[in-house]
């Protein structure tokens, strides 16, 4: 596709071009941005705000936007920075009694994770099953039996032929590798998000 540059518009008067350039992106990019959105904050009217956002902050700072190198990627990234931005915001606005048992309801979510029709939910379902298979091929065994085959530990133990103390270990250290993955990818707040939204 045809990167879209301020220079095809220099010729445009009464200063027309800037508008017009701005003009193209927003009725190229808006809607494809708000479904990009609307995957992290399950919302469709906060995802066009956030969008909207987006376009706001690209307009204010054009002077500072090299739009001689594609727009795409930077329209992307910031909606999906401020998209982590909204779920982070409305977590920390949050009081829920239960918070004192989150840790346990993520662990829970994570070995019980099934197919949602949600797509947020369908992207860290993805991400957890592709992760999994890079654990250590014991700790990998455990955590599968546990979560596929619903096998209580001293099964596994048994199974294995290893304790149940170490069985509790690998289930325990993969759920926190597991953590830790989707915190880096960005995932973890939407999960947490939905936990914490659920009846």
């Amino acid at each position: 596709m045809q990167t879209i540059g301020r220079n095809q518009y220099d010729k445009e008067e009464n200063g027309l071009g800037e508008l017009m350039l701005f003009q193209e992106l927003f009725e190229r990019y808006f809607r494809s941005l708000v479904t990009y959105a609307y995957r992290y904050v399950n919302d469709w009217n906060v995802s066009e705000d956030i969008v909207q956002d987006v376009f706001m902050a690209l307009w204010v700072n054009r002077n500072e936007i090299d739009f001689e190198e594609p727009v795409k990627p930077y329209l992307y990234r910031a909606t999906y920075n401020r998209s982590i931005n909204h779920l982070n915001s409305v977590l920390v606005q949050r009081r829920v009694d239960h918070a004192d048992n989150l840790d346990e309801l993520i662990d829970y979510e994570i070995l019980s994770y099934n197919q949602h029709d949600n797509l947020l939910l369908k992207e860290i379902e993805e991400e957890i099953s592709s992760f999994v298979k890079t654990l250590p091929e014991q700790r990998k065994k455990v955590f599968l039996l546990s979560r596929e085959e619903n096998m209580k530990n001293k099964e596994i133990a048994f199974l294995l032929n290893i304790s149940e103390k170490t069985v509790e270990k690998h289930i325990t250290k993969a759920l926190s590798d597991i953590r830790t993955h989707l915190t880096q990818t960005g995932l973890m707040s939407g999960l947490i998000y939905f936990l914490l939204n659920q009846n």
